[in-house]
């Protein structure tokens, strides 16, 4: 054997057989033998290979004795250094208690091996993953990721080992991911994987766990979308793979993260021998859900209380700066309520309540990624514990959770998703608020909800100066290197908002305006009443919430009627404006034909025909849209504003949730077919927040306008409107009739100017970025326009196009073309609700421009006027009017609504 020269053959001793091995380990160690510290270090690896077959935690640590014991200090000591590193880092991985202060300093004795440069930087890197899933408290990700690309460097492409560099960044933007709460590390995760399935690495077994990555980040980034159909899919798909891998350690890891999802409790393992303490309070976490999901579904009192109990004993064995610990806290008081709701009554509630009060303690603040899954079921535990107002306040500290996350995902439909979750659960907190007689709290909550995408958007663009007003250039480097990294965004929200985030230092940018900014700002813009029309669910009837500039107590109107479903949905569904969680949509389509127009050959101002047919004509269903809208809220509105004893018709300012944004609630009809219009001045406001800081600019000089007339050359009404506009009422301004999205972004960039008025195409596309015009050779789209924040300043933007209220995404969300001039800096903007009419759009806007220059009325007052023209049958033309329009408006009989109601104002 190896007795007489220990170090000669080391490789072959691991393909010994392990009866011959354990005698080698018991001949080295036979005093008889007078061993050297040669033997002593053969010993330690004879006892690595050992290891790796019997996985026995005493084993390698009786190897690692042996070579910290051992006193040679020739050239095999290294070969034996990192082969038991490596030992050590798998031991660690399947959740042995690992010392990896004590790996980095055997790879650094170690050394690389002579025939692979770069292996022991690759053995650091390893450990540096190990680390982040250890949550090891010397890990330090910005340096790990530092070593990966330098690694990536060192390897040629073509070797094996580079294979392994993708591989661990990919590991550590998972473990990111989870930390931090960023959406789109698992989707850069998945696209690791599959660059790795594409390469032409031939090693099966790698192959094999990239294809189980690809699939466990695909349905990791499909659950964060709220996609539960292609979670059960990808959890079939590794729950397939796993069962076609060889049994080992990698198998058997596999199955325990999956067990959760799958009910594979037996795949857990949590009763496994020599666990570190995190690993088995997380093994016991893995085990408890696979129990509890399927006991839910069947409402199984005996699981759930089993369920229960492996959840205390996690919280029990969990050491105390475990990160899983949180999550095991927040899991077991959601199921100790549960649990009281099944019969076991207050303890089990009171309990939970202890659980998850615990949790948010060491969660810390809003900061943490599931500070909202924490206290959103602690204020219902209060609710149902009799501490209603305790309740309200935690839910509105949960809502701060959300404006977090919104703020740091790097992608919109990261963010979108986000806030998707915020208004859920923003209009729950609302319904606390009105239950409980809390008017002013529900408001509150409704905001803190709403536009968070749009906000997040606008203040990720100011970071670049405000990091430089702060003076920190080393993150203002790193976010111009990559804004998209997580810790990076982490870091720059946290330097934004006065350090690190808790409960007792929460930023202004985290919540919703006070009520008396929003009094000042309705006062400023001449408002009356900002008011949010609140639909009907499952949680509770439909109402308004106003908001009143005069500073007194916001009223809450109950409106039994005021739904989403009925007429607002099948609007919806014929308009084709569904909200983007709906998987299926697409742009709208043009619906205008010769049955509905004077002018046949006039088209519609949407971004193109298409050869599709339209089932139904949208419009058909207008008229009892709005006679509905009088009937369920605008009706009971105008009375209760009656009670205010204003003394001139009401000015409103109306915040509509969900789908009622679709309505045309200024169009709303009386039974004597006044229409609401006729009765009050309304405009619409994406959130309090973007009203505020609308109501504070002031105004813009009568300077540079800029007018762009039909840029794609098929719509000669909107050639014709803008240039009659212009000779009418801004003869010096630039008039472009091939208008490149360039060419308006410059504008925008060098300043901007009065007027803004496009008279084009718009459209609205699926995805979260849809909303654009389309101008001569390409499209302008929201972001575009985003891109010239607190550069532009505008005194009123004219979107005489189709849909360009419309947002691309939820309407809760309002991510239009619209909402981000305001955003942007503009101070009113017109905008559409639906495909407008050519012909008719040109008289609007045209008597429009006529009231804000000729009669010096506001813009809001402006449209408000100029809608009341096209109702009124003895319309007087005003002499400025071309004669090919005044024709047009001396023929014109009243119009249907769709040729009218579809501008909205927003703004000043």
């Amino acid at each position: 054997m190896l007795v007489t020269d220990p170090l000669a053959a080391l490789p072959d001793v691991l393909h010994w057989p392990t009866e011959t091995l354990d005698r080698l380990i018991a001949e080295l160690a036979d005093p008889a033998l007078h061993p050297t510290p040669a033997h002593r270090l053969a010993r330690a690896w004879a006892l690595g290979a050992r290891f790796d077959r019997d996985h026995d935690p005493a084993t390698l640590a009786a190897a690692l004795a042996d070579y910290a014991a051992s006193t040679y200090r020739g050239p095999r000591r290294g070969t034996v250094g990192r082969f038991l590193a490596l030992r050590h880092l798998r031991a660690a991985m399947h959740g042995r208690p690992a010392d990896l202060g004590a790996v980095r300093a055997m790879v650094a004795e170690a050394g690389d091996d002579p025939v692979l440069p770069g292996s022991a930087a690759l053995l650091l890197a390893l450990t540096d993953v190990v680390a982040a899933f250890n949550d090891d408290p010397a890990y330090d990700r910005a340096e790990a990721l530092r070593r990966l690309d330098e690694l990536a460097e060192t390897f040629p492409p073509e070797t094996e080992l580079s294979a392994l560099v993708p591989t661990m960044r990919m590991a550590l933007t998972v473990k990111r991911g989870a930390d931090r709460g960023a959406l789109a590390d698992a989707a850069a995760a998945a696209e690791h994987a599959r660059m790795l399935l594409d390469s032409d690495d031939p090693d099966p077994e790698r192959r094999a766990a990239a294809g189980v990555m690809l699939a466990g980040a695909e349905g990791l980034a499909a659950a964060q979308h709220g996609d539960m159909d292609t979670v059960t899919a990808k959890l079939m798909a590794v729950t397939d793979m796993a069962g076609s891998m060889p049994a080992g350690p990698q198998r058997a890891a596999i199955r325990r993260l999956i067990a959760g999802g799958s009910g594979d409790e037996e795949g857990v393992q949590a009763d496994e021998p020599g666990l570190a303490a995190g690993e088995r309070a997380w093994r016991l976490l893995l085990t408890a859900m696979s129990i509890l999901r399927p006991a839910l579904d069947r409402q199984d009192v005996a699981e759930v209380g089993r369920g229960v109990r492996v959840l205390r004993e996690a919280a029990t064995v969990a050491p105390a700066d475990s990160p899983h610990r949180v999550t095991i806290l927040s899991m077991l008081g959601q199921m100790l309520t549960v649990q009281s709701g099944l019969g076991a009554g207050r303890p089990a509630l009171d309990e939970g309540i202890r659980r998850l009060t615990e949790a948010q303690r060491e969660a810390g603040g809003p900061a943490h990624p599931v500070w909202p899954t924490i206290l959103m079921p602690l204020g219902m535990a209060h609710r149902a514990a009799g501490r209603a107002a305790l309740g309200r306040e935690t839910g509105q500290r949960a809502l701060r959770g959300h404006a977090w996350s919104v703020l740091l995902q790097a992608g919109s439909e990261d963010a979108a998703t986000a806030a998707r979750d915020a208004a859920v659960n923003a209009k729950l907190v609302a319904r606390w608020c009105l239950a409980d007689g809390d008017p002013a709290g529900a408001v509150a909550a409704l905001d803190a909800g709403r536009c968070l995408m749009l906000y997040a958007t606008t203040v990720t663009m100011d970071i670049p100066s405000r990091l430089r007003g702060l003076g920190r250039t080393d993150l203002l480097a790193r976010w111009l290197r990559d804004s998209s990294d997580a810790d990076v965004r982490g870091e720059v929200l946290a330097a934004l908002t006065g350090g690190e985030l808790t409960e007792a230092a929460v930023p202004d940018v985290l919540d919703p305006p006070p009520l008396d900014e929003v009094a000042r700002a309705l006062a400023t813009l001449r408002a009356d009443a900002l008011v949010y029309l609140l639909p009907a669910d499952d949680e509770g009837p439909g109402g308004a919430l106003l908001v009143a500039a005069d500073g007194r107590r916001p009223v809450h109107l109950s409106l039994p009627g005021l739904t989403t479903a009925g007429p607002v949905a099948h609007h919806v569904d014929r308009l084709g404006s569904r909200a983007a969680a709906t998987p299926s949509r697409g742009p709208l389509r043009p619906s205008l034909d010769a049955s509905h127009s004077p002018f046949p050959d006039i088209s519609p101002r949407d971004a193109g025909a298409s050869d599709e047919p339209v089932a139904e004509d949208w419009r058909s269903g207008l008229d009892a849209l709005c006679d509905w809208a009088w009937r369920v809220a605008i009706g009971p509105l105008l009375s209760t504003l009656d009670g205010w004893r204003i003394g001139r018709a009401p000015r409103l300012v109306l915040v509509p949730m969900g789908d009622l944004a679709a309505v045309p609630w200024h169009a709303a009809r009386d039974r004597d077919g006044t229409r609401a219009v006729e009765l009050a001045t309304f405009s619409y406001a994406a959130s309090a927040r973007l009203l505020c800081q609308t109501a504070e600019r002031p105004p813009v000089p009568d300077t540079a306008a800029l007018i762009v007339a039909d840029p794609t050359g098929d719509l000669p009404a909107a050639r014709a409107e803008a240039e009659a506009v212009r000779a009418a009422f801004y003869p010096t301004a630039g008039l472009l009739h091939e208008a490149s999205p360039d060419a308006v972004r410059e504008w925008l960039l060098s300043g901007g100017g009065s007027v803004l008025h496009l008279a084009c195409h718009g459209s609205v596309l699926r995805g979260i970025d849809g909303s654009h015009l389309r101008l001569a050779g390409g499209r302008l789209t929201a972001r575009d326009i985003l891109a010239a924040k607190r550069v532009a300043s505008v005194g009123l933007v004219a979107l005489a196009a189709c849909t360009t209220g419309v947002p691309s995404g939820d309407y809760d969300e309002a991510f239009s073309l619209a909402t981000a001039f305001l955003a942007t800096g503009a101070r009113s903007v017109f905008s559409s609700l639906w495909p407008v009419p050519d012909d008719t759009t040109s008289l609007l806007m045209f008597m429009a421009h006529h009231y804000v220059r000729s009669a010096g009325k506001h813009p809001v007052d402006a449209l408000n006027h100029a809608q009341r023209w096209m109702l009124d049958p003895g319309r007087s033309v005003p002499p400025a009017m071309p004669p090919q329009l005044a024709r047009q408006a001396r023929a014109m009989t009243t119009p249907d609504v769709a040729a009218w109601a579809g501008f909205t104002h927003h703004g000043w």
